[in-house]
């Protein structure tokens, strides 16, 4: 998305968070057609991007949720098994979650847009691996939705069918973002949804960290 970017560092590149990357990925061909002017995105995100603990907290939790024993909570403020937690992180005084700022002040910088909007929720779902996102975005002029799937399947690093619903199950293990689901909002113009799904080990932290090194040692 901003490769240009990693030229002009202070020796040190920030990877950034994992839902930022899914959903930038999934925006980017799009911002280039028209400025995106603001998004809604609703994040749905796998225990594994709590780490290892997080798989393991899951299984463990299952496991006691079949055999009716004591569901213990050490990596989560909440039961996970079963369950859904609309938190990822401290909540400051505003309501925000950290993982929810990260994804307004990363896309902001990665966009090169200081003025775009971003309102997010991020919720923990109980999937082992990949993130997926739900975004609803507003364009400052018209684009039609076939210029927008042309721009999605030529774009690099995504897969893009309109017959596709990506899935966490289907596409783990993947460097590609899976994007689908493209719609016109039926009451605001300029307005859109579309449903994401990338693995966040990967294209969200390992591969994208070993892009950036390639990036600039082919320099």
């Amino acid at each position: 998305i901003n490769k240009e970017d990693a030229f002009h560092h202070h020796g040190i590149i920030a990877n950034p968070n994992c839902a930022t990357i899914i959903a930038l990925m999934a925006m980017a061909p799009i911002h280039q057609l028209s400025p995106v002017c603001r998004m809604i995105v609703s994040t749905y995100q796998a225990v594994s991007g709590a780490g290892s603990q997080g798989i393991e907290e899951l299984r463990k939790q299952e496991k006691a949720s079949i055999e009716k024993g004591s569901i213990q909570c050490d990596v989560f403020p909440y039961p996970i098994v079963n369950n859904v937690i609309p938190m990822i992180g401290e909540i400051d005084a505003q309501g925000n979650s950290q993982e929810e700022k990260k994804l307004c002040h990363e896309g902001r910088k990665i966009l090169h847009d200081p003025d775009l909007q971003v309102s997010c929720t991020c919720v923990r779902v109980p999937v082992e691996r990949c993130h997926c996102e739900s975004i609803t975005f507003e364009l400052k002029q018209e684009v039609s939705l076939s210029v927008m799937q042309e721009a999605l399947k030529r774009a690099p690093g995504i897969i893009y069918d309109e017959k596709l619903d990506p899935t966490p199950i289907a596409w783990q293990d993947q460097d590609m973002v899976y994007v689908g689901r493209l719609r016109q909002d039926a009451y605001r113009k300029n307005c859109y949804t579309l449903w994401c799904c990338g693995d966040q080990l990967r294209k969200g932290a390992a591969s994208n960290a070993i892009d950036i090194l390639e990036t600039v040692m082919q320099s």
